[in-house]
């Protein structure tokens, strides 16, 4: 019986030691998450720069003639 305890015990003890355990697990999980929306964010940002110099530099041509 002592032994099933042991086992029960550290089956637990194992399970309960993963990343969403911990508060400072917790909010290195979601420091990741917000890190790679940030990441998303900036590309999309840096795509529509691109777009919104290419149609300035359009519309820059047809004042111009």
């Amino acid at each position: 019986m002592k032994r099933l305890t042991i086992i029960f015990m550290s089956i637990l003890l194992l399970t309960a030691c993963g990343k969403e355990s911990s508060p400072d697990g917790r909010s290195q999980i979601r420091d990741e998450k917000l890190q790679k929306e940030i990441d998303s964010l900036k590309s999309k940002d840096n795509a529509l720069r691109d777009s919104i110099n290419l149609i300035n530099n359009k519309l820059k041509h047809l004042h111009i003639n």
